[in-house]
């Protein structure tokens, strides 16, 4: 809507009703994750709906407005009982951009609930504010702040990669975080750069809580291309609450490092190396040392264009006497593929492996997993493909093992003039620990659609069976469903 004025406006929405039958053991009384009365044996209606938009505010003497709302909603009723699914999203964006200055805000949340279950529950938000300043091509100032809210009954692993602070507290259950920086770059030519940073962040878990207020500078120098060597100062003050024992130091510490990158023809490759020592002093008047390291090595080869070949390894270690997380062990590796047997064959394969120890003792936080996947694509025809995915990802840590395995297979393509077929299959399994969850499902997905000119026709048929074991759940919910569906469409514009 008012797509040519300054601003558009977009809304869509969309319902589906329909009737499933399903295959259970006579010994059963849960239907669709319902508890249904004896000798009751309805047959389960399902609904589906989703609505939302989106407005955009572009003018020239007004800040840029964005927004957008998602909502939608599955629901299974077997007679006077009723199950609910529902996801939420809105995102919201306020900025303003001048030759020198510019100014931006940002909210963004995300939401599922489950009416059965509450290991579907997820939850995030984000507010942050950010303003950059530029003085002029060499100088510039950027500052952040915002706050940030996690929910979800599986816990995510630590990103290896991840930036930021390495005394944060392990990601687990509720997750709260305050931060906030102020920086300030110097760049007088493209061998050296300089910049001071004020950080302050405040987050809290259900495992623990840390809160750092540190001051930071850094200068960089390129000697020549490829080559990259650093050093850094830091002083302020850290905190950390585990078990109920809180603990805060005064920290002083100073840094280098070194990158080196280079290519050669078909192959390439790069290294880092970085070390800090720090000086802590705690409220109590207790001195003590810390130290910490980490290295970086990868490599890549292209082999004649037909296979890409890449792998690495990270290696992370800190050792602090005073603060129980500023201990921290970690080793990653990482490996990539990509082969093209021919102009219609193509395969993808990553690996990832990952040891992350936090702690001493008796409140050490321990985190392993592996994610693997392989995706080939298989070019058919000109207008015919095939695909074959499967993947594995498994996390074990402290407080729960987690894993995911899925396997599935694609095929569309045209079969007789405006005539097109799509099938999909696949088979999942999911286990969590922490949310007494075990699902095991197949499914899969037919469908014939033809187009004449600005109308579709589809028939589809899905067929779904599923076993699903919650905490709330004595007896696996088992289901098999069949459902065919038509469908017609029309599309269709509004101009002004």
């Amino acid at each position: 809507m008012f797509s040519m004025r300054p601003f558009r406006m977009s809304l869509h929405a969309s319902r589906a009703v329909g009737g499933e039958s399903a295959n259970y053991p006579e010994s059963s009384l849960m239907r669709g994750g319902l508890t249904l009365t004896p000798g009751a044996v309805p047959e389960l209606q399902t609904g589906r709906s989703e609505y939302g938009g989106s407005w955009v505010v572009n003018a020239p003497s007004l800040p840029r407005v964005e927004f957008s709302y998602q909502q939608g909603s599955g629901v299974v009723s077997a007679g006077p009982l009723q199950a609910e699914q529902t996801q939420r999203s809105i995102q919201a964006l306020v900025s303003r951009e001048g030759p020198h200055l510019s100014n931006t805000l940002r909210y963004q949340h995300l939401a599922a609930d489950n009416d059965i279950s509450s290991a579907f529950e997820q939850r995030y938000d984000d507010l942050g504010y950010e303003l950059v300043a530029r003085a002029n091509d060499h100088t510039r100032a950027d500052v952040r702040a915002g706050r940030r809210t996690m929910l979800s009954r599986f816990q995510a692993p630590v990103d290896p990669l991840a930036g930021g602070d390495p005394y944060r507290a392990p990601a687990t259950g509720d997750v709260e975080l305050y931060y906030g920086s102020a920086t300030l770059t110097h760049q007088p030519n493209t061998r050296f750069s300089a910049d001071a940073n004020l950080g302050y962040n405040s987050e809290r878990s259900s495992a623990a809580g840390t809160g750092a207020l540190l001051a930071m500078t850094t200068a960089r120098v390129l000697p020549f291309a490829g080559l990259s060597l650093r050093g850094s100062t830091t002083y302020g003050k850290r905190r950390q609450d585990v078990g109920g024992v809180r603990i805060a130091a005064l920290t002083r510490a100073v840094g280098g490092g070194i990158d080196y990158a280079v290519r050669v023809r078909a192959v390439h490759a790069g290294a880092s190396y970085e070390a800090e020592r720090a000086w802590n002093r705690s409220e109590a008047a207790i001195d003590s040392r810390a130290q910490s390291w980490r290295g970086r090595a990868d490599a890549g080869v292209d082999i004649f264009g037909i296979a890409q070949l890449s792998a690495g390894y990270d290696r992370d270690r800190s050792v602090d006497p005073l603060l129980t997380l500023g201990n921290q062990w970690q080793d990653r590796t990482h490996a990539s593929a990509r082969t093209i047997f021919s102009p219609r064959v193509a395969v993808d394969a990553t690996y990832e492996h990952a040891v992350i120890d936090r702690g001493v003792l008796t409140q050490m936080f321990r985190m392993r997993y592996v994610q693997m996947t392989t995706t080939t694509t298989i070019q058919l025809a000109r207008e015919r493909r095939g695909g074959f995915t499967a993947g594995e990802f498994l996390n074990r840590s402290f407080g729960a093992d987690e894993w995911h395995r899925y396997i599935g297979g694609s095929y569309s393509g045209r079969l007789v003039g405006a005539l097109l077929l799509s099938v999909t299959a696949r088979r999942e399994r999911t286990m969590s620990d922490l949310a007494h969850l075990y699902q095991d499902g197949y499914y899969t997905m037919g469908s014939l659609e033809y187009r004449l000119r600005l109308f579709t026709f589809a028939l589809e048929h899905r067929y779904t069976d599923l076993a699903l074991t919650t905490a709330s759940q004595i007896d696996p919910l088992t289901f098999t469903g069949n459902q065919i569906l038509l469908r017609v469409g029309r599309r269709f514009g509004l101009a002004r």
